[in-house]
């Protein structure tokens, strides 16, 4: 051991390691659990007392006992607690807060990262590692005193996943920052206390195992006797009882030699089906035990009848990351079923039956990838997303109907395509809309082998999924089925990595969805062909608009300012904003949204699109057909055509909204609230023209600066100035009630004898309390600009420049 017990502070500690990690053979942090109210507010109270106490005060520091672990690594080491856990998770928290209450954090991330990270982190779980990198280099814009839910603060940020309400780990530091916020909210220059080595505040007493080099096995030798059997060899001993009981007489072959149900998975357990996990085993243990264990898990999901009571309440054990993976655990919520068991033994003769590569039935992985499933599987099957897991039932459906026989993979991939398309295009915030979805595949399990014509044929083929879509998939069948040349348009379509198999708005602006809707697609071919042109006319400017990633990169905003030539095509974007779009499908402001077309006013906003690409030629240049069309761009409500001129107004909003109060109230902002960087539109624009054509370049005003506030009680607009007898004096231009306002301190005169007297008489202002102003329309404000320049030449005596 080396420096035993020696009291450091948490600065030191990371001065000292490169890295503290919370290893894997850790429990989850536990003092922000909801049941641990009474212990988390005591440790609370200690440190707050700390804090709380003058430097030299005797009763300090506050030592908070002993804290030992591992170290690793020789040059830059990591410290890996063994006892501790919880109070240093803890105190980084507090850090992060007080260097956010404190406004330190630049100094916070110099101490608590380097370029991979936090140095504070959890190998518990990717997800809590995650977390608490992306907390690291993370600082609210709004004051502590103005958020009143800091966990509802975090949890709203664009870099926190919605599968992380799933992490113990994260929710408990959630709760422990609501804690800590509620009782340090007072507390002043707490950051520099908490890293003031001279004079701590709070302190403890340090244990290292130097270079020991194996915290896992150290804390089995603390915490244990013998090695146990892995949850694997339990559940296999135990569970082949269970088939005796299950399957009675009934055998499986292996080979031309039938065995017994539970002997048959005994004997491929250890043969094949090894084979087959064997590239999933841990690279330290060489066992593939937990990669199995999970698989099990990933079958209970697929297996439960959604039309028990029990389903909502097996689903959320069974995507949560406190159930264990184990036959006692399984057992005792009755989910070692004859239907686990059935899905069980289908699944891994389907895919592992010849040893390491998996056995694949569908001709590609277009609509259902089953190698990648089963990585995911074997990775953390309770983080499968529902659309996936909907894909997953529906596979092992097909394949339970067409046991024994040859697969036929063209019908396969068909069915395969329309459950995709469905689920992928379905909504599902919680286990009630997977309950819906499977039971939705359920009704359609007697016409699987022929998905389309029953989709052709039928008003309600099924339920549980949006009904949008399944309209959608209804109509798309009919015209496959109707004219073959439909088949190729669609599928190209449907393969757009954006559009992800929902391709309406196509079908829309072609002109067949109105007309379907009138007479269900009974057409001569020749109507056919011709709505097959118009199709593939707005898939070519589809795809050139879109790339899979959503809209393509075009830093003139090309498709925005020709969109606003058609109309305000704009979403609202949360309660006050409104959106220029974003690609992220689950953003309420999404292209996505757009050309889904649902919603109180998006149908209004897909058409000018379609409108917007009427105008065009899919046999020329999209480019310039847009710059055609925006310059050419006239009589517009100002606003629009404010945007429309200035593309850099649209790209100073980074994540593309804006707050629009009315046509002549309209904010950019930076990133999505007034209480950061803004900028108002009218004086953002006209400051830019400013500075393109040198207006100023030959008066006696220049242009100081464009003034951004983070704050709603001052306005942002351009900053002028001019120099009088040697000294500066400023004016502010801003927009106000659709009219611009130049406008200076009445005070400048006392100092300036008889200035504000030519302002007023020789630029037009007017005197408003304490200041001298003028108002004027947008197209005049040049001229009121040229009118001050002439009143400052005035003043000076001279001729005006530029006149």
């Amino acid at each position: 051991m080396s420096d035993f017990g020696q009291q450091i502070i948490f600065k030191q500690l990371l001065d000292r390691h490169g890295r503290v990690e919370v290893p894997r053979i850790q429990r989850d942090y536990a003092q922000g659990r909801e049941a641990a109210t009474d212990v988390r507010e005591e440790f609370l109270g200690a440190l707050f007392d700390a804090l709380s106490l003058p430097k030299n005060d005797p009763k300090l520091p506050r030592n908070l006992d002993f804290i030992y672990g591992s170290v690793e690594g020789e040059d830059s080491t990591r410290f890996l607690p063994l006892d501790g856990q919880q109070r240093l998770t803890t105190l980084f928290l507090l850090h992060w807060y007080a260097a956010w209450k404190d406004d330190s954090a630049d100094q916070f991330q110099q101490l608590l990262c380097d370029q991979d990270g936090s140095r504070f982190s959890y190998s518990v779980r990717p997800s809590s590692s995650e977390f608490f990198d992306a907390l690291a280099v993370f600082q609210p814009e709004a004051s502590p005193e103005n958020v009143p839910d800091l966990g509802i603060l975090v949890k709203d940020q664009a870099w926190y996943f919605r599968h992380w309400r799933l992490d113990p780990t994260i929710q408990s530091a959630l709760r422990m920052l609501d804690s800590i916020h509620e009782r340090f909210q007072g507390c002043e220059d707490m950051f520099s206390r908490l890293v003031d080595e001279a004079h701590p505040a709070i302190t403890f007493q340090l244990l290292d195992l130097a270079n020991f080099d194996l915290s896992d096995d150290l804390y089995i030798k603390m915490n244990a006797r013998g090695k146990p059997l892995t949850a694997f060899e339990t559940f296999k001993a135990r569970y082949e009882q269970t088939l005796d009981e299950q399957y009675g007489d009934e055998t499986r072959p292996i080979d031309d030699q039938e065995f017994p149900v539970a002997e048959f998975f005994s004997r491929r357990m250890d043969t094949a089906w090894a084979d087959f996990f064997w590239a999933h085993r841990d690279s330290e243990t060489n066992l593939f035990d937990e990669a199995v264990m999970k698989f099990f898990r990933a079958v209970i999901l697929l297996s439960r009848d959604p039309e028990t009571k029990a389903y909502i309440r097996d689903v959320g054990a069974l995507r949560s990351n406190w159930l264990k993976c184990t036959y006692t655990s399984f057992h005792d919520r009755n989910w070692i079923d004859r239907d686990f068991s059935d899905t069980l033994l289908l699944l891994l003769e389907t895919w592992a039956s010849d040893g390491p590569e998996m056995t694949t039935h569908l001709p590609n992985a277009r609509y259902f990838d089953e190698v990648s499933i089963f990585e995911k599987i074997v990775a953390e099957p309770s983080e499968l997303p529902y659309p996936e897991v909907v894909q997953l039932v529906a596979y092992v459906a097909f394949l339970n109907q067409h046991e024994g026989d040859d697969i036929d993979s063209e019908t396969f991939q068909e069915w395969m395509r329309i459950v995709y398309n469905l689920s992928t295009n379905t909504s599902y915030d919680r286990a009630a809309d997977l309950q819906r979805s499977i039971s939705g595949i359920r009704m359609m399990l007697d016409h699987l082998g022929d998905a389309l014509t029953y989709f052709a044929g039928n008003e309600k083929p099924t339920a549980g999924f949006s009904p949008q879509q399944i309209q959608e998939e209804r109509l798309k069948a009919k015209l496959i089925l109707s004219n073959e040349e439909w088949r190729p348009l669609i599928d190209r379509a449907e393969g757009h990595g954006y559009f992800k198999g929902q391709i309406e708005f196509l079908l829309d602006f072609a002109g067949v969805l109105p007309r379907w809707n009138e007479d269900d697609g009974e057409w001569s071919d020749e109507e056919h062909a011709s709505f097959q042109e118009s199709f593939e006319r707005n898939l070519t400017f589809a795809e050139a608009m879109f790339s899979g990633a959503g809209l393509r990169k075009d830093e003139n905003c090309r498709w925005e300012r020709a969109l606003l030539c058609v109309g305000d095509y704009l979403l609202p974007s949360g309660r006050q904003n409104q959106s220029f779009l974003v690609n992220a499908s689950a953003e309420q402001g999404s292209w996505k949204r757009l050309l889904r077309g649902t919603g109180s006013c998006v149908p209004e906003s897909r058409a000018m699109l379609g409108q917007l690409w009427d105008r065009l030629s899919p046999s020329e240049d999209i480019h310039p057909q847009l710059d055609s069309i925006i310059e050419e761009a006239d009589d517009l409500e100002p606003w629009r055509m404010a945007f429309i001129r200035h593309s850099e107004a649209i790209n100073y909003c980074s994540r593309r909204v804006i707050r629009k109060n009315s046509n002549n109230e309209i904010f950019l902002l930076k990133k999505t609230q007034m209480n950061g960087a803004h900028a108002e539109l009218f004086t953002h624009c006209l400051h830019q023209d400013l500075k393109e054509d040198g207006f100023t370049d030959s008066l006696n005003l220049e242009i100081y600066s464009y003034y951004e506030p983070t704050e709603t009680a001052i306005e942002p607009g351009i900053r002028l100035a001019c120099e009088i007898d040697g000294k500066k004096s400023l004016f502010e231009l801003e927009w106000h009630a659709g009219k611009f306002l130049i406008y200076q301190d009445k005070k400048e005169d006392e100092e300036f004898p008889g200035y504000v007297e030519r302002l007023i008489n020789v630029a037009g202002f007017k005197i408003d309390g304490d200041r001298v102003r003028r108002r004027c329309k947008q197209a005049s404000v040049r001229g009121a600009l040229i009118d001050l320049d002439r009143a400052i030449a005035d003043y000076h005596g001279n001729q005006p420049n530029g006149t």
